[in-house]
Order: C-alpha cells, then structure tokens, then sequence
C-alpha cells in the first residue's frame, strides 16, 4: 500500500456491505458510497450486488 493510500483508509469505519445472503464483511472500509453514503472496502466498493442502495426497492438483503 502506498503512503497516500494508507493516508485514506479510516480506521473508525468497517465495510457496510449487503450481502445476499446477510454475510457481514469486517474489513476496514475505505470507499463511502456517493449514492447511500455507507462505507466499503476496496473488494465490495465496486460490487453493486453489496451496496443496500443498488437493491430494488423493498428488498434489503438476505433471505426473505
């Protein structure tokens, strides 16, 4: 990890990811969302299927 990258990881924050199955992720985060707002790490920053804000409408994760 570069000296800028570690600069911007926040240790106060974990990854917020949504897994379909209700799986939590306790890696640092170090991407916020600009759409939900929550944080993420760098695996689930860019996975869609992770972010709460990407669900259709009513759906929150897991098994119904």
């Amino acid at each position: 990890m570069g000296e800028n990258e570690l600069a911007s990881v926040d240790l106060k924050h974990f990854c917020q990811a949504v897994s379909p199955n209700d799986e939590p992720c306790y890696n640092p985060a170090t991407v916020r969302c600009t759409t939900c707002g929550r944080w993420f790490c760098n695996t689930h920053a860019e996975d869609e299927e992770w972010h709460s804000c990407a669900l259709p409408p009513g759906e929150e994760g897991g098994e119904a």
